[in-house]
C-alpha cells in the first residue's frame, strides 16, 4: 500500500508546473553537470550512459542562456564564502571525468556561446594513463556485441571457463560485468585479455582523457578546472585517510597544471554516506580545497557543498535532439517537494 501511494504522489507532483515548484522552492543557484558530448559512438561511455548529441547540447546552452543568467565557478566561490550576490536565476555548468571530447567539442561550443564550466578531472587519468574500470566494462561489453554469433558463443564458452561463472548469452554478460567494483578490476582486466582488448592501444588511439596542455589551454582561455579524486574512488567505500589522499593529492596535481591558487573538488559517484565533519575537517587543514561539488539536483547539504542535476539522466530520448533541461529541472523540483513531504531521502 505504501509503495502505491508513493507512486501515486509522484504521478500527482509530476502535474505541477515547474513555475510553482520555483515559486515554493526558490533556488538561488542551480547546478547542471555532464560527462561526455559526441555524435559518434564512444565504446568507453556507451553503455554506461548515453553521450549527449552535439545539437542537443547546444540546445542546452541556449535554454540555460534564455532562462538563466550563467556563473563563474569564482562567482559561486565567493557568494558562498563572502557573501558575494548572484544574479537572479544563476546557473552554474560542469563536466566529471574529463573525456577528451571536453576540449574538441565541449570547449568550442561554451566559447561560442560565452558560457563558463568547471570541469572535474580525476588526476590519474590525465595524458591517457589508465582507463578507470567502468570504461574497461563498457568496452568490454561493446567488443563483445561486435562478434558474429559463432563468435560470440566461442568468446562467452572461453569466459565461463577462465572465470567460473555460467555466461549463456551476452545479456547475462552485460549483467555480470556491469556488477563488478573497482575491487574486481583484475576480472575486468581478464575479460579484456580474453576479447583481446588493448586497453593501452585504445587509449593512445582514441585519446579518452584530457592531456596537461589541453587542461592548461583551458585553464588559460577562464575555465575553471578542478579535482575528480585522482581515481575515482567512491569515498564512502574507502577510509578517511585514503579519501583525502584521493582529494589533496589530486587538487594538488591539478594546481600544478593550473596555477589556481584554489582547487574545486567533485565527488566521484555522490558524496553519499560521506561523514559530513570528516569533510570539513580535511577542508580546515588542506586550504587548497575550494568548493565541494555533488550530484543530488537541487538537495541542500553543507554550505562547502553545491548538488547539481544531471544532464544525462533521464535520458528523455523522445525529445529527439530537443534540449532536456526544462524536463530534468521539473524531476529535481519533484525530488525536492518529495523531501520536503517526508517520502524521499
Amino acid at each position: 500500500m505504501r509503495k502505491l501511494i508513493n507512486r501515486s504522489l509522484k504521478s500527482l507532483l509530476a502535474l505541477v508546473p515547474t513555475g510553482v515548484y520555483k515559486r515554493l522552492f526558490p533556488q538561488e543557484l542551480t547546478a547542471f553537470f555532464y560527462h561526455a558530448v559526441s555524435d559518434e559512438s564512444l565504446p568507453h561511455v556507451q553503455h554506461l550512459y548515453p553521450p549527449v548529441s552535439l545539437e542537443r547540447f547546444e540546445n542546452a546552452l541556449l535554454y540555460l542562456k534564455q532562462h538563466f543568467n550563467p556563473v563563474t565557478y569564482t562567482e559561486v566561490h565567493d557568494h558562498v564564502f563572502s557573501g558575494t550576490p548572484l544574479p537572479a536565476r544563476a546557473v552554474h555548468l560542469s563536466f566529471d571525468d574529463g573525456f577528451g571530447e571536453c576540449f574538441t567539442l565541449v570547449r568550442p561550443l561554451l566559447i561560442k556561446h560565452g558560457i563558463s564550466c568547471t570541469f572535474f578531472v580525476a588526476s590519474d587519468w590525465i595524458e591517457n594513463q589508465v582507463m578507470f574500470f567502468r570504461n574497461k566494462v563498457s568496452v568490454c561489453i561493446e567488443s563483445l556485441r561486435n562478434l558474429t554469433d559463432t563468435e560470440q558463443k566461442r568468446a562467452l564458452a572461453s569466459l565461463s571457463a577462465e572465470l567460473k561463472i555460467a555466461l549463456k548469452t551476452s545479456r547475462d554478460f552485460d549483467r555480470w560485468i556491469k556488477s563488478l567494483l573497482h575491487a574486481d578490476e583484475a576480472s575486468i582486466d581478464k575479460v579484456c585479455q580474453i576479447l583481446e582488448i588493448d586497453i593501452s592501444a585504445y587509449l593512445q588511439e582514441k585519446k579518452v582523457f584530457l592531456t596537461t596542455d589541453q587542461l592548461r589551454t583551458m585553464a588559460a582561455e577562464g575555465f575553471t578546472i578542478g579535482s575528480h579524486s585522482r581515481s575515482h574512488s567512491k569515498m564512502s567505500q574507502i577510509s578517511a585517510e585514503d579519501m583525502e589522499a584521493e582529494i589533496v593529492e589530486s587538487a594538488k596535481a591539478i594546481q600544478k597544471i593550473t596555477g589556481d591558487e584554489l582547487v574545486s573538488f567533485s565527488f566521484p559517484f555522490s558524496a553519499t554516506g560521506v561523514d559530513r565533519d570528516v569533510l570539513a575537517d580535511i577542508r580546515r587543514r588542506n586550504p587548497i580545497l575550494g568548493l565541494f561539488f555533488d550530484t543530488r539536483g537541487l538537495r541542500k547539504d553543507e554550505p562547502f557543498i553545491i548538488n547539481r542535476i544531471w544532464g544525462e539522466k533521464p535520458n528523455f530520448s523522445e525529445l529527439g535532439r530537443e534540449t532536456n533541461i526544462p524536463q530534468l529541472l521539473k524531476a529535481a523540483y519533484r525530488d525536492l517537494a518529495l523531501i520536503k513531504l517526508g517520502k524521499l531521502t
